[in-house]
């Protein structure tokens, strides 16, 4: 089995962990067609939970590295130097990448509010509800409710039914996580604020459920062009309709 040095707990570990991996296969370390160490194996040789390795691992499958065989475990993809497009957390690094980041999460989150008002099934309405009614009690309690609204957001690329588009979410990983992390902080320092999130995300929902693209597409562009204010990002004229 290959070795590990256990990884200090810095923040973000799962990216550290990630990159290790990713690392050693194209180092060829590990060779294509090659198993990795199992989930429990490696969280006890990088000192970290199964989770955190497990979120690690995921990065890799959409990066192409690895795949997934049920029952036999992760192995190195046979051209694991083809890679999917994924941003990297560490990238939001200053005020223009984060920008960057919500301007990309306007034109392609927008696109997907409307198709999930013209295709969402009710399950995804009652989803969509709970993660709503989840944000609200977050609000309630004091918390950020960023799980919550992360939750939101990827069940809105999930009503769209459409396989790409979803994935094309997943892709943004953990740059979504941040990106909505950074603006809830921001937003929990004024009165009053998370109570206009909550209605931001409430106007999305109930075009949504309503089955009325154009109203989702923008609510949806509107509360991502008010969390860009919020964070004191430039918002570019064309991002304005």
């Amino acid at each position: 089995m290959q070795k590990f040095d256990t990884i200090a707990k810095p923040q973000r570990l799962t990216d550290q962990i990630a990159q290790v991996l990713a690392t050693r296969i194209r180092d060829g370390q590990f060779l294509p067609g090659e198993r990795l160490p199992t989930e429990k194996d490696m969280a006890e040789l990088f000192g970290v939970s199964r989770s955190v390795v497990r979120e690690a691992v995921s990065m890799l499958k959409y990066d192409g590295l690895v795949e997934t065989r049920q029952g036999s475990g992760v192995f190195v993809n046979s051209n694991p130097n083809t890679r999917s497009f994924r941003i990297e957390c560490g990238l939001l690094g200053g005020p223009a990448d984060l920008r960057a980041v919500f301007e990309l999460r306007g034109i392609v989150e927008s696109a997907a509010a409307a198709l999930a008002a013209e295709r969402r099934a009710p399950e995804d309405i009652a989803i969509l509800r709970g993660h709503l009614e989840a944000m609200a009690t977050d609000i309630a309690a004091g918390r950020e409710g960023v799980d919550a609204d992360t939750a939101f957001h990827t069940a809105i690329a999930r009503a769209a039914d459409n396989a790409y588009l979803m994935r094309f979410a997943e892709f943004l990983g953990t740059s979504l996580r941040e990106a909505i992390r950074a603006a809830r902080s921001n937003s929990a320092r004024y009165p009053g604020t998370p109570d206009q999130v909550q209605d931001e995300h409430r106007a999305v929902f109930e075009a949504v459920a309503a089955g009325d693209p154009k109203a989702a597409g923008k609510a949806m562009r509107r509360h991502i062009e008010n969390a860009m204010r919020r964070l004191g990002l430039d918002i570019e004229e064309k991002l304005e309709e």
